[in-house]
């Protein structure tokens, strides 16, 4: 069986034309019948379900009083929208590629990515290594290598010049601990980890051991926030992902990601937390 799940693009398409419709002061059906189409059609492009022609975008720019840069970005989205393929999602590999090229989506056009990863280091602040001995197991090599790429790929989003993605990391002191590639790679690891902490747009929280049971420990999550679209969670579990963006749903994840943040420790500790378990690991035993 396959589900059809939302297609980013539209979605963020949909948001900016309810923003638009709103600020200008315009109903849903007000709009509709300015357009002369049907109600249900407004709503549809508002949840990105259906993407309008570049023709009916510019006749609702002209109603709204839409013109400049604002009208520019709306064309733009829309062309981006209606050339995005559908999004299918089915058992397997090939479910797993549709997912994925979901979430690079959505990450290329978040604002703010929180990710909560209780066990290991978020895929955007892994090093090469780090994330090569986290595939390498029952993958061939080749595919390994080209699926590192492709994580390290992603990491431009946070270090790009213009416009970078505001992002948080937080993880349990025990991901701190593992041994994964072995002690070397944990090392470099943790140094990388350091330095992508200096960056203005870069926020990595460690939760104490001694902080006992949080929402972290309940498993991974990432919390997409976007310029005027609302957040969508992504969930990820071995070889099978999904996307929340029901107002209930996002909301308890927002919840936890809050209750999150206020067990785990401040930047600046966490920060003298990696130096110390580093010179543990450098000092000659």
């Amino acid at each position: 069986m396959t589900e059809t799940t939302l297609a980013p693009r539209a979605y963020v398409l949909g948001a900016e034309l309810r923003d638009a419709r709103t600020t200008a002061g315009f109903g849903l059906r007000e709009l509709a019948t300015k357009l002369d189409v049907s109600h249900s059609v407004v709503v549809r492009w508002e949840l990105g379900q259906r993407v309008p022609s570049t023709e009916s975008v510019s006749a609702l720019c002209a109603v709204l009083g839409i013109n400049g840069t604002t009208r520019e970005r709306l064309m733009r989205l829309t062309r981006e929208a209606a050339s995005e393929p559908p999004n299918t999602v089915s058992v397997g590999a090939t479910g797993e590629a549709d997912q994925m090229a979901a979430l690079l989506e959505f990450e290329r056009m978040a604002t703010a990515i929180t990710e909560v990863s209780p066990v290991i280091v978020p895929g955007m602040l892994q090093t090469a290594e780090y994330a090569s001995a986290i595939m390498r197991p029952g993958i061939p090599a080749g595919e390994t290598d080209k699926r590192v790429m492709m994580r390290l790929g992603r990491r431009d989003l946070i270090t790009r010049r213009r416009g970078p993605v505001r992002f948080t990391a937080i993880m349990l002191e025990s991901a701190l601990h593992q041994s994964i590639g072995g002690r070397y790679v944990m090392v470099d690891q943790l140094h990388f980890l350091l330095e992508m902490g200096e960056r203005d747009n870069v926020e990595i929280r460690v939760i104490p051991r001694s902080a006992g049971w949080t929402p972290a420990h309940a498993g991974p999550f990432v919390l997409l926030e976007f310029a005027k679209a609302e957040p969508v969670v992504h969930l990820e579990h071995h070889r099978s992902s999904v996307f929340l963006r029901e107002d209930a749903d996002v909301k308890a994840f927002a919840s936890a990601r809050d209750d999150v943040e206020q067990s785990a420790m401040s930047q600046e500790d966490t920060a003298e937390l990696i130096a110390r378990i580093i010179n543990q690991e450098e000092t000659p035993k």
